[in-house]
């Protein structure tokens, strides 16, 4: 059975063990360990291509992160410099995506999979817009303006009960004993509830700092600013212990030379849609037959 090296926490990890426990597997347990095979080389390039729409809202928070760095030494950017950087941001992450699907080695039923894409208009002005509602918000100006920014790598990671959790702010703002952490939400919020988890989140292994999100949602940017109480923290530590030990039982399910009878698939059908290892998934057009036949065998 696999063992965790680190035992380690993210929402994209929670999010997709949630969404399909075998996914999970091939990408945080045979990629991860299999780093000099051509399985575990081939899984993490599958893994590494992104849809357009998730290109572009990464896009979104490299423009407003690199905006940030020009606006603390004095440089404001008009309307057409923010299109021309973000449309530059996007172009050369669809670049990269286009290149590692052409450097794919031959797999089968890989060419019906992936595709190369041209940036798309309409994906370029969704996204600038975006960037130019962010940055002319009253509030984001404002903090701008009185506070000092530091920008934080999204790579950075804080060791919370011995667990590495990755969920970092975008910036730290500061100014006198006022301190901030902002994280700009580019899919939004499902509810308040939701708002409070990821304050929760971003504030371990921080003291009296305010919790500040932007989160696009329906047409427009949203702000919510949170003072995260022990309660909440306490429940929060919990949440990532239960999370990490639920993540470490599905890896040690993993048979002898990679067996994965015991993996649970996919919640659902709609999980499987955007799966970037669909081609090697025995439900990839079967999902509740292949389920049935998963049940009988372990009965």
């Amino acid at each position: 059975p696999m063992h965790p090296i680190q035992r380690t926490w993210s929402q994209t990890r929670i999010n997709l063990m949630q969404k399909c426990p075998r996914a999970f597997v091939l990408r945080y347990g045979i990629a991860a360990y299999a780093t000099k095979h051509p399985t575990g080389q081939m899984l993490r390039e599958y893994f590494s291509i992104q849809t357009p729409w998730i290109l572009m809202q990464m896009s979104i928070r490299e423009t407003i992160r690199d905006y940030v760095e020009d606006y603390k030494i004095g440089m404001k950017w008009s309307k057409n410099l923010i299109r021309l950087k973000f449309n530059q941001f996007f172009r050369h992450r669809v670049k990269e995506r286009n290149s590692i699907i052409s450097e794919l080695s031959a797999w089968k039923e890989q060419k019906s999979m992936f595709h190369r894409v041209k940036p798309e208009q309409h994906l370029e002005e969704i996204g600038a817009k975006r960037c130019i509602k962010l940055i002319q918000h009253k509030s984001f100006t404002h903090l701008l303006n009185t506070m000092t920014f530091e920008s934080i790598s999204p790579l950075k990671s804080k060791i919370v009960d011995g667990i590495k959790v990755y969920n970092s702010p975008d910036f730290c703002a500061e100014k006198g004993e006022q301190s901030m952490l902002i994280r700009i939400n580019l899919f939004g919020y499902s509810s308040i509830d939701q708002i409070n988890q990821n304050a929760a989140l971003i504030s371990l292994g921080t003291e009296k700092k305010t919790i500040v999100q932007y989160s696009w949602k329906n047409g427009k940017w949203f702000i919510h600013k949170t003072n995260v109480s022990k309660k909440e923290n306490k429940s929060i530590r919990q949440l990532i212990r239960l999370d990490s030990k639920e993540m470490e039982r599905i890896l040690k399910l993993v048979g002898t030379k990679n067996n994965l009878e015991q993996i649970p698939f996919a919640d659902s059908s709609r999980s499987c849609m955007h799966c970037s290892v669909r081609f090697l998934c025995p439900a990839k057009d079967r999902l509740e037959e292949a389920k049935g036949e998963q049940m009988a065998l372990m009965c």
